[in-house]
């Protein structure tokens, strides 16, 4: 069933309260090719009858990420990602993308810092279902000063832990491992994996599949079965991802 946001064209994150299944937050990233559209952060809290924008910018910056906090669903942390396509360039970041939090389920924000000095692009979040104080974000910034940054305080502070520039903007994807609060995955042409909280990076395993990752599931009751969906289709590995 249509819920709505029939101008939103691209939509990168649907995050539902735990806590209250009507109330779901779109991180609407808008059109690629033109200006407006439905784009930014958006709620509802009657399952998708009405919506709100509640975190919104210019006609050219979206909202690529959203992640709640399961303990208290009006802690929110959401990516701006300020993007243009035309024909002869791609506009990919700018002075609007940036990291943002709220504490009243979407009503004010603040902007955070300690990403760097340079310009943003995409950034995407992750926040460990092992403890939500702990967030990862992977960060695209401009002349190649991409890294993973970490945060022990629920996003409040951030640390840089590693260089890492994920390249094209289609990836900036990240998974937090439903078993260990230092482990998480980063979508790329292959799939790299930190156990040390995002101090060191390496490929996942040595895996006969297809090349450019864009989403994963770990089952949290089985820390070797993943489900991984790329451009070659979907993927299911059985032993950590070894296979």
């Amino acid at each position: 069933k249509n819920m709505g946001l029939k101008n939103s064209e691209h939509i990168s994150r649907i995050v539902v309260n735990p806590k209250d299944p009507n109330i779901v937050y779109v991180a609407a990233q808008g059109p690629l090719w033109a200006p407006g559209g439905d784009r930014g952060l958006y709620k509802t809290v009657d399952g998708g009858k009405t919506w709100e924008r509640v975190l919104g910018f210019s006609e050219h910056t979206g909202v690529s990420d959203v992640v709640l906090d399961p303990r208290n669903p009006d802690v929110l942390i959401a990516t701006s990602y300020q993007r243009r396509r035309h024909q002869w360039t791609m506009i990919d970041g700018g002075p609007e993308s940036g990291v943002h939090r709220s504490i009243d389920g979407g009503k004010t924000w603040t902007k955070l810092t300690g990403f760097g000095t340079e310009e943003l692009g995409r950034v995407g979040l992750a926040i460990s279902p092992v403890n939500p104080d702990v967030v990862y974000a992977v960060i695209e910034a401009a002349n190649s000063k991409g890294a993973i940054y970490r945060s022990a305080d629920n996003g409040v502070t951030w640390e840089r832990r590693a260089e890492y520039n994920h390249g094209a903007m289609y990836y900036g994807t990240l998974v937090a491992d439903p078993h260990n609060v230092d482990r998480f995955y980063s979508m790329n042409v292959i799939i790299q994996v930190s156990d040390d909280g995002g101090r060191t990076l390496r490929d996942l395993g040595t895996r006969s599949m297809h090349v450019d990752n864009h989403i994963m599931w770990v089952d949290p009751s089985n820390l070797e079965h993943y489900l991984v969906g790329n451009d070659g289709g979907l993927y299911r590995s059985m032993d950590r991802g070894q296979t």
